[in-house]
């Protein structure tokens, strides 16, 4: 009797420890999408390293700092079109917090327009990863008066990024006492560095007489390592 009383209670007791491991994952599923691209050309960047860890806060009851212990719990690779995804359950008590992260020397020698807040991700939810990210080309700007009618043509020209969503336009170019580039104009700069870019142009041309304003978009790609700007007027 005694033996079938311990077994019922053994019984019990592993259901209830069952139920309670249960209660500390949430049912509702948290779902990470990773997506880096590159905003210019489209292109995903593929084979790129990413993860979501589960940090859990350890601090003891009279420690003056926190503590926090880290564990990996899902390590992937993004595909040709530079996505990937995971689901899971979260720990439902506060003292766990998932981040997600991205293999960091992916990053050197690029330049990140747009990442995440650095915050934890939201349990129970879709997280949204997204990375633009560009690539560091060599450019020359190419000045040319197409149609030149005399010494007294002249044109100024201004750009913003249609990329960059916080981008406005910059100052007008030349920089020079004159502030225009004048006459019969057929001028290339140096090459400088710049990253892939798009840009809203716009060009303020003075021939005979009469202002025009041309306005154009040129996508800078640099897909052979260097790009040219050319402002035709």
């Amino acid at each position: 009797m005694k033996t079938q009383v311990a077994i019922r209670l053994l019984c019990i007791s592993s259901l209830l420890f069952i139920c309670t491991s249960c209660k500390k994952y949430s049912k509702e599923l948290t779902t990470v999408n990773f997506h880096l691209y590159n905003p210019v050309t489209n292109e995903g960047y593929a084979n790129v390293k990413v993860q979501i860890t589960q940090q859990e806060d350890v601090t003891g009851a009279f420690q003056a700092e926190s503590e926090y212990e880290s564990t990996i719990i899902w390590e992937g690779y993004t595909d040709a079109d530079g996505k990937a995804s995971y689901s899971f359950n979260a720990m439902k008590k506060d003292k766990f917090e998932y981040w997600q992260s991205v293999d960091d020397g992916f990053k050197v020698g690029k330049n990140i327009i747009l990442q995440p807040d650095y915050k934890p991700l939201n349990r129970n939810e879709i997280n949204e990863i997204n990375y633009k990210i560009l690539k560091y080309i060599n450019l020359i700007n190419w000045i040319k008066n197409d149609s030149c009618i005399d010494l007294n043509d002249k044109m100024r020209f201004r750009r913003k990024s249609i990329v960059d969503i916080y981008d406005n336009w910059n100052n007008w170019i030349p920089n020079g006492p004159n502030g225009y580039y004048e006459g019969c104009m057929n001028y290339f700069t140096n090459s400088y560095t710049h990253t892939q870019d798009i840009w809203d142009v716009e060009m303020e041309v003075t021939k005979n007489g009469i202002t025009t304003i041309i306005r154009d978009t040129f996508y800078i790609t640099g897909q052979n390592g260097t790009d040219t700007l050319k402002l035709f007027y």
